[in-house]
């Protein structure tokens, strides 16, 4: 965090000096960033519904009920299926996306931080400024006092105006935040899990589907000894 001069005043300022009070510290604060969300967090938002639709392609009825009867009507779940199983087969590479979109934000979230922790100090130097020369201008008196008062109403603006900015950072970053919760909870729980699930499931079919092709196998051999018991 950057060094912000103390509110300081000459014991006898004229009146140009007066007029130039908070100049020091003016001249190193740099105008705040502009209030951006950024696309980070609505691209990581799209690749986790990437995502969550591949993963529906196992269960075809739930994206049935997700169609309206029109959609249904005009075979919308069936182009839905098609999509969700496409990409379910490139689930591996949808994760990796995900998690360079989640990298991405994860770094703006860090920039802001920054970016918060030098407004909140700008905002306590500014009133701080305000404070002081507002202690000064009790002392004063006519042209010295119309000299300073503006230029304390002007310092005192701006500080209410970043700390506003602030709290919109703030918002931003809780919303962020969150968001990056969510992904870790989804890429790092509940897809695993899901696989291991997928699996358990495939294993399970496999194993019926063997039973089912030995019992199959069993009834094509008894019908086969009983067909050659026949022959002569």
């Amino acid at each position: 965090m950057r060094s912000l001069p103390e509110p300081t005043l000459p014991a006898h300022a004229d009146v140009a000096t007066l007029a130039a009070y908070g100049s020091p510290l003016l001249q190193v604060l740099a105008e705040p960033a502009p209030l951006r969300a950024g696309a980070e967090g609505e691209r990581l938002v799209a690749a986790l519904a990437r995502i969550a639709l591949a993963l529906q392609a196992s269960d075809p009825a739930r994206l049935r009920r997700q169609e309206s009867w029109w959609g249904r009507l005009l075979g919308r779940d069936v182009e839905r299926q098609a999509q969700a199983q496409g990409l379910q087969a490139q689930l591996g590479v949808l994760a990796l996306q995900a998690r360079e979109q989640a990298q991405g934000l994860a770094q703006r979230v860090q920039q802001r931080a920054r970016a918060i922790i030098d407004n909140d100090a700008a905002v306590a130097a500014l009133e701080a400024w305000a404070r002081f020369g507002a202690a000064q201008l009790a002392t004063l008196q006519g042209a010295a006092q119309v000299a300073l008062a503006p230029r304390l109403d002007h310092l005192q603006r701006l500080a209410t105006l970043r700390r506003i900015e602030g709290g919109q950072w703030r918002l931003l970053q809780e919303q962020d935040e969150a968001l990056l919760q969510r992904f870790v909870r989804i890429h790092d729980v509940l897809l695993p899990a899901w696989r291991q699930a997928a699996l358990a499931r495939q294993a399970l079919a496999q194993a019926a589907q063997a039973e089912q092709a030995a019992t199959l196998q069993a009834q094509i051999d008894d019908e086969v000894a009983a067909a050659q018991a026949r022959l002569p």
